[in-house]
């Protein structure tokens, strides 16, 4: 799946536009080579486990998207499940417009066997994001409580994942649409099936945790004072970040977001600045790592090349490939 012009133009706008203020303020520029200078001084071991943390959020992500797809009638062995979201991730990781997800309803949906298949895939991905603002909103409210976050998104969350349940259930005139009527069936299946929605609900919750895990750990990694409330104050703000996907992997916007929500709490904008990106750096080397391995694993061998040379050889690139990856992080943090 290729972007769009539009897609790319801004997205390359975006980009343009970030170097245009860095040049135009130096005090700026200075503070992301301040930043770039914290994160030098990162601890290794609590970067390891943010890493670890961030591919168990994955993981449960794929054991939610799993029992979603299979209430619409998919069944896909599990490695089959981390190897297509993976590959999405991977293309999340540098197109912009978040085209990955894209990638995956597209993938999931080929284990559909019923006409109108992508438009189910999207009604299961619709129901999962729900299921996704439910649990982030019950962070918020649990941020709110100390006073870290205001209490207002809560209500846009539950609004959001309100409207999707609505649609569900939306009258026979709406559903007169073949494909908004399949659409809102790919919804209905997980709502209409207690077990599996019980299922995506504590996956989704699992994948929230590690999240929160992960972020306390590098917090803990950059020394911030109280690790767990600044979580709760960065997770809030990175989601917020990635539902404008204006950058390739909301590259520049997410580590801002997090200063500015860090800011709010009287961290200082260089150490602020280097949590973003760190943070950002590790999810992205867990999407470039695990979307190598799925490339490798559903990549279809040549029929001109023997089987195990062609294996062979998209796996030595993967690793390849991940292992750049790693030294390019390396040689940042």
């Amino acid at each position: 799946m290729k972007p769009t012009r539009q897609a790319i133009a801004l997205s390359v706008g975006a980009v343009v536009l970030v170097f245009a203020v860095l040049a135009a303020r130096p005090e700026l520029g200075g503070r992301v080579g301040d930043a770039l200078e914290v994160l030098g001084g990162a601890s290794r071991p609590w970067l390891t486990v943010a890493f670890a943390a961030f591919l168990a959020a994955f993981l449960c992500t794929v054991a939610a998207w799993r029992a979603a797809f299979a209430s619409a009638g998919a069944r896909i062995p599990p490695f089959q499940a981390a190897a297509r979201l993976a590959v999405g991730s991977l293309v999340n990781s540098f197109a912009p417009a978040k085209l990955g997800d894209a990638v995956k309803i597209a993938l999931w949906s080929r284990a559909i066997d019923s006409p109108g298949r992508l438009w189910t895939a999207g009604g299961a991905y619709a129901a999962l994001t729900a299921t996704r603002s439910l649990t982030l909103a019950s962070v918020v409210v649990v941020a709110s409580v100390t006073g870290a976050v205001p209490l207002w998104p809560v209500f846009l969350l539950v609004g959001g994942a309100a409207c999707v349940a609505l649609a569900a259930t939306a009258s026979t005139r709406i559903r007169r649409h073949p494909r908004l009527a399949t659409l809102l069936a790919g919804i209905a299946a997980l709502v209409r099936n207690p077990r599996a929605l019980a299922a995506v609900v504590t996956w989704t919750a699992g994948m929230q945790l590690a999240r929160v895990a992960g972020t306390v750990a590098a917090a803990l990694a950059l020394g911030l004072p109280h690790p767990l409330l600044a979580a709760l104050v960065i997770l809030p703000a990175l989601d917020l970040a990635g539902a404008i996907p204006l950058t390739p992997g909301s590259i520049g916007i997410g580590s801002g977001a997090v200063a500015v929500a860090l800011a709010s709490r009287g961290i200082g904008t260089p150490q602020a600045l280097a949590v973003g990106l760190a943070i950002q750096g590790v999810e992205t080397l867990v999407s470039v790592s695990c979307g190598s391995l799925g490339v490798a694993y559903l990549v279809e061998p040549s029929p001109r090349v023997s089987r195990a040379v062609s294996r062979v050889a998209v796996v030595g690139g993967s690793a390849c490939l991940a292992a750049v990856v790693g030294l390019v992080v390396s040689a940042l943090v």
